[in-house]
């Protein structure tokens, strides 16, 4: 029987998160929300958000990124003696409504990473989209796996355990956390399942995604992934 937890990491998203949070409560499900240095005011408002449903509030004092905000999620999750973590975005872009879903998988194979693999609306920017398909061409080459999903979708259901010692090689904690966590997951030997979830970009929605820098920033990852597969590759065959 697994004990889940559903993390949020949280950087100036107050207002989207206000109905986000609406939403959480209907699944009776704890909640820990990390709010990753946000200005005082963004502050003020995810605090209030998370005192009025009972959610765990922890805080970044400076602003690290999504992969800060996820790392002391998880080392709040495993203190309190949670077994699985539900990672959701702040923003409304993934559908909640799939989250009795994600959480029956993690129940029935609990010792696997769930991840999203996102259907995308008209609303999606091209350029995001052209952006995910050179990160999953290198992901393929990074894990000698065609069939790795879509590694920077963001709805994902982690095995705490199972996880907890990839998370003491994490070396990038902004936006290219969620690849570089996947694949030392898979390289662990962490089993990976994908499931179909729609993805949304909200009108009028704000996004803490800079074109350049990030993409920049996602290059070097690459680089860095690729510079370590032949350590990987030496391991693995030495525990075959």
């Amino acid at each position: 029987m697994i004990k889940p937890v559903i993390i949020v990491p949280c950087f100036n998203h107050g207002d989207a998160f206000a109905s986000v949070a609406e939403k959480l409560v209907e699944y009776k499900t704890p909640v820990i929300v990390v709010d990753d240095g946000s200005i005082p005011a963004q502050s003020k408002k995810i605090k209030n958000i998370c005192s009025k449903h009972k959610f765990l509030y922890v805080k970044n004092l400076v602003n690290g990124g999504k992969g800060a905000a996820m790392i002391l999620g998880f080392q709040s999750a495993i203190t309190k003696g949670f077994t699985h973590a539900l990672q959701i975005d702040a923003d409304g872009q993934h559908d909640i409504r799939d989250i009795p879903l994600f959480l029956k998988i993690a129940q029935s194979h609990p010792n696997e990473l769930i991840i999203g693999n996102p259907i995308y609306d008209e609303s999606a920017p091209r350029a995001r989209l052209v952006g995910r398909k050179i990160t999953n061409f290198w992901v393929m080459v990074e894990t000698f796996n065609k069939n790795m999903p879509d590694t920077m979708c963001g709805f994902r259901v982690y095995p705490l355990k199972a996880i907890e010692p990839v998370l003491k090689t994490i070396k990038f904690k902004r936006m290219g956390f969620d690849i570089e966590i996947i694949v030392k997951a898979y390289r662990c030997g962490i089993k990976i399942i994908s499931v179909p979830t729609k993805v949304i970009y909200p009108e009028n929605g704000t996004s803490n995604f800079h074109a350049f820098r990030d993409n920049f920033y996602i290059s070097l990852l690459h680089t860095y992934l690729c510079c370590l597969i032949p350590t990987w590759l030496i391991r693995r065959v030495l525990h075959h």
